[in-house]
């Protein structure tokens, strides 16, 4: 007989979540258009009252975290441009985007990274963020419509967030 300790389920040890007093973030679909097809148009709610709402929920985090954040999707939405003029257009988007898809995925497990590290930090709501929109975007035009979200939600906090020095 072994005196190895029985396996636990996932979470339940010493260093799992339900350990620390937090919960898996379950994804939510995030819906970016209105209507169908080519037709469909990018949902204003996502560019006005839902970014205003997420970014009044992270009024509280540093404008520098959540820029930090935002320069990485810049960062892969010039790579996705710059990918599409290698391959020869805008009509070469889609493969371009499946190219940094694996990149942009790993938003979510930066995101769950920095949260483990200082939720104070980066709070929960960044993090459901990030989870529900690395779910939802399945291609170029979801993440174009991700990343104009994104902007809204950057622009209303540094709006409604706290000044850095009211920190300390």
């Amino acid at each position: 007989m072994s005196n190895r300790t029985p396996n636990r389920p996932s979470g339940s040890g010493p260093r799992g979540e339900e350990s620390r007093g937090q919960r898996e973030v379950q994804p939510r679909p995030v819906a970016y258009f209105e209507g169908q097809g080519e037709a469909a148009t990018i949902r204003a709610a996502l560019l006005d009252e839902e970014a205003k709402r997420v970014a009044l929920q992270l009024a509280d985090m540093a404008k520098t975290q959540l820029r930090r954040y935002y320069n990485q999707v810049l960062s892969l939405q010039r790579r996705l441009d710059l990918t599409s003029e290698k391959l020869g257009g805008p009509d070469r988007r889609e493969e371009a985007f499946r190219r940094i898809y694996p990149d942009f995925l790993m938003l979510k497990a930066k995101a769950h990274y920095a949260h483990g590290r200082s939720a104070t930090i980066f709070p929960r709501t960044l993090l459901e963020f990030f989870v529900n929109h690395t779910h939802s975007v399945k291609n170029a035009r979801d993440f174009d419509a991700f990343c104009r979200h994104f902007q809204a939600v950057v622009a209303f906090h540094q709006y409604f967030g706290k000044k850095e020095e009211d920190r300390t």
